[in-house]
Formats: C-alpha cells, structure tokens, sequence
C-alpha cells in the first residue's frame, strides 16, 4: 500500500497476542469439529484413513478446547 508505514511489531500488545491466540484456538475448533462431523458421516469402518482423520480431529477437537480455556482468567466471575 502506498504511504503505508511499515509493520514494526509495535503493534503486538499482550492484549492483542492474547486476543489472536483465542481466535486460533477458536477457529481450530471450528475446523477440527467440521472434520469430525465429516467423517463421521463416513463409513469409517470400511475406510481405515477416515477412520484415522475422526480420531484425530477428535483429538485435536479437545485439545484446541482445552488450549481455548486455558487462554481466559481464571478468577473471572467468581465471587468470593
């Protein structure tokens, strides 16, 4: 673009590091629970490799879940 300055990384607050790492770990979800979703619409048992692709969708399912909880503050919402 012209007049554009160039990107210094000043830019990277930890607030906006944060806010990308929770849409990374959102947007893993969405495409780990549509692989799911496809292939367990599959006929896993006669295809090995979809049965392979449900399984590890699934697994990466949970973990960008718990990767995604482990991004907000724990004592938010609590009271006492």
């Amino acid at each position: 673009m012209a007049g554009s300055r160039p990107y210094t990384g000043a830019e990277m607050t930890p607030a906006v590091v944060l806010r990308n790492k929770k849409t990374l770990a959102k947007t893993g979800m969405a495409v780990a629970l549509g692989a799911l979703v496809a292939t367990g619409l599959m006929n896993t048992d006669r295809t090995p490799a979809a049965r392979r692709v449900h399984l590890l969708s699934g697994t990466a399912l949970v973990g960008f879940s718990l990767w995604h909880v482990s991004l907000y503050n724990k004592t938010r919402g609590r009271s006492g």
